[in-house]
Formats: C-alpha cells, structure tokens, sequence
C-alpha cells in the first residue's frame, strides 16, 4: 500500500456516498413536484411522518425536528431548565457543540473525565462534581459506544438532576436492551451529513414527556403551538420565543430516507470495525475503543483507536505519520487533541465582555471558566488515532490491509523509541 492508495480511497468513497445523496435528492424532486411544499410550520406532512418514525425508532412518545443537532441540545437544556444560577455536567472529550448550548443559556459547563474504555463519561467522576447548582447532566454516546446510562440516570434521579444524552454519533446504539436517546429526559440527535442517519443539516431531539415536548416547542418553532402542543403546557395564543428552530422540508425528506437504511448502514458499518478490531487483536500497541458488556454499538461515526504505547519519544503522531506514508487513511483523533476544558471558548475567550449572555451573570467570572485536571482525558486524549470516517466504505480486505499496516506502523515507532530510550 502507498499514500496514493488511501487518497484513491478516500475519493472513491465520497464519490459513492455523493451516488446515494444524489439518488435520495432525485426521490426528493419527484416528492417536491407532487406536494409543493419547502417550508412547514405548522409541523405536519413529511415533518410529521419523520417525527412519528423516528420517535417509533427510539423507543420514545415525541420526536422533534430541527436544524441541527446542536438545536437540539439548546432546546433540551432550555426544557430542562438550565439557566442563570445552574451548571450542567458533561464529559470534556466531546464536540464542543455538546458544551456550548449550556453558555447560550446562561449557565457553566462543568467538565468531567471519561472511562478509558468507552471513553464516555465516568460515573464516579460525575457525582464528585455535584454542586447545589447542578441542573442536569448530559452523557454523549462517542462514536457509537453507549455511556453507563443506567448508573447515570441512578445518581442523576438521587440529585434530582435531568438527564440529557448527545447521541449524534450513535444512531441506533442500545443499552440493556434499550435505545440511546430514550434512557434520559431527553435524547438529542445529529442528522449531519457526515452522520449514519444524514439529512445535510439536520437534528431531532426526542423525549417520553409532554411537557419537556411544549417546551422546546415554545423555544423554537413558530407555528406550532396553536395546534401541534403534547400537555397543552402554553396559551395557544403564545407564538414562541423566537429561536428558529425549524428544518426545511428538503433536508426531512433527506433524513426519512436514511432513517430507513439505518439497519443496513449499522450493519455495514459494524462489520468494518469488526474487520479492523480483529486484525488488532494481536497488537501490543494499539487497542481499539471499547464497549460496555450491556451495550450494542451503532451510528459507528468514526473507528478509534488508542496507541497505548506513547511515551516520551514516542507518539501518535509519528504512527499516523508512517501509517499514511504506506496507505493509511487515518490521522490524529480531533476531540483528544482538543479536550474542552482547555478550549480557548471555555478557559480564555471573554464572553461577558462580548454581551449575547453566554455566561452566567450570578457567578464572578472566575466561576464561569474551566479549571480542572482530567488525568484520564489528558493522558489518552493526545494518543487516539482516528481512522478516514468514510472507511466504513471499505471492502474487508482493504479495511483489514489497512488495520494490519497500521498495527505495523504502530510496532516499528514502539520500538524505535524503546531503542532510543535505552530499554530492551
């Protein structure tokens, strides 16, 4: 294998998901030609049939769409009542946007460590950093790999805290038995296009509780409170807080279609990481993420790995450097080389001197910025490798030839940094 051959892979795996965004575009025009319709604000039509099927997917009573998965996650601290005075606990190996919807409402992030086998957030940390302030807490599925969900919703029921769980990488993934999204008070989803379940720009948050429901209504989607309310929680003559929150139509229909291959994309993708886990089972070097016993992956939204041997002198960025010299489609894993309590929006950006409100106006400044040491965060963080995401595109040999080089790649700059070092 060469460099030339992972850049051949990689474009002719865009070019083959483009192939399937374009058969579902020309499904969308025939659609469009017979209903009209690019904007629905009153919540029915294709937006009803979607919120319908995937609350049935998740195992939940409503389902609602957005425009993103990060509306998502705004409108479910907004319904839980996260604001001014309240912090929101969440783990600090994530995308930020899991993070930034708690400064939109005026609260503080409280930033905790993950379990370096899931690399979900660890339950024993999490109640550690309950305050009397703490409102909620919001567990993220990474990569597929489902959080302890029933130990956090038993420590956040003994604080009274609300539950939220980012699932936008882990469509389809259960727990026990049960979907993600459907253990907490609510579940937020990404429908990205780089996501198992895509839309462009999408998300969907979904929840058992009529009440929460009104709420994220009455945040952001006008139109629909007169008639489209689950508990009746509002005046129908109230429009809405004016945080517009509603997808188009295009970008529904976009997302219904991949809802309906969603088995088959997580069976695909399943055998990929199965190919990939098993040529590395031998490995010294690197160890793949891991998954709770209970817990049934999905969404797959990239394959990581931990290369356990860094050390000084040795470091992930020199496996990933030899690994694609040979044809490798990886790189350094993003979320590890930014851990969000060190991220400049949390530690050094000034927000109060920006006005909007996202900071906490209760709390002196110095309470509204990140500080803690996270040893699990830190020390893996900077060692995770990350696959190409479209590599669940790969054909077992080229998955398994790639898992083999880079396990190789792995060895060879172990051991020239055991020789450097003087150990044998």
């Amino acid at each position: 294998m060469s460099a030339v051959a992972a850049q051949r892979f990689t474009l002719s795996a865009k070019a083959r998901r483009h192939a399937q965004l374009l058969a579902d575009v020309a499904r969308l025009s025939c659609w469009f030609a017979t209903h009209g319709r690019t904007s629905i604000s009153d919540g029915s039509g294709i937006v009803a049939c979607f919120e319908r099927e995937f609350a049935a997917a998740t195992d939940s009573s409503f389902a609602l769409a957005m425009t993103s998965g990060t509306a998502a996650l705004h409108s479910a601290y907004f319904a839980v009542g996260v604001g001014p005075g309240s912090e929101v606990l969440l783990p600090a190996y994530t995308w930020h946007a899991t993070a930034t919807p708690v400064l939109q409402c005026g609260a503080v992030p409280v930033f905790c460590d993950v379990d370096p086998l899931t690399l979900t957030i660890d339950v024993e940390d999490l109640e550690r950093r309950i305050t009397p302030r703490t409102r909620a807490v919001c567990a993220v599925h990474i990569w597929g790999s489902s959080a302890e969900m029933d130990r956090i919703v038993e420590v956040a029921r003994r604080h009274n805290l609300a539950v939220i769980e980012d699932c936008s990488h882990a469509h389809g993934a259960r727990y026990r038995g049960k979907p993600v999204g459907s253990w907490g008070d609510i579940g937020c989803f990404s429908l990205h296009a780089s996501k198992t379940v895509a839309a462009g720009e999408a998300g969907v948050a979904v929840t058992s509780d009529p009440a929460l429901f009104d709420r994220m209504l009455l945040l952001g989607h006008p139109g629909r409170l007169a008639g489209g309310q689950a508990a009746g929680t509002f005046a129908p003559e109230v429009t809405d807080l004016g945080v517009k929150y509603r997808p188009h139509a295009f970008a529904v229909h976009l997302g219904r279609s991949s809802l309906r291959r969603l088995g088959q994309e997580n069976e695909r993708r399943g055998r990929v990481w199965a190919r990939i886990c098993g040529e590395l089972e031998s490995s010294r070097h690197l160890a793949p993420l891991g998954k709770l016993d209970a817990a049934d992956w999905g969404g797959f939204y990239n394959y990581v790995v931990d290369f356990v041997s860094a050390r000084e002198g040795s470091c992930a960025e020199d496996v990933v450097s030899l690994a694609r010299s040979r044809g490798v489609p990886v790189g350094l894993e993003a979320y590890g080389q930014n851990l969000l309590h060190r991220a400049p929006v949390f530690t050094t950006l000034d927000r109060a001197g920006l006005g909007g409100g996202c900071f906490d106006p209760t709390r002196p400044w110095d309470e509204n910025v990140a500080d803690v040491r996270l040893p699990v965060c830190e020390r893996i963080g900077p060692r995770l490798i990350a696959f190409d995401r479209m590599m669940y595109l790969a054909s077992d040999a080229f998955a398994r030839r790639s898992a083999r080089e880079l396990a190789r790649a792995a060895s060879e700059v172990a051991s020239d940094a055991r020789c450097a070092h003087g150990v044998s």
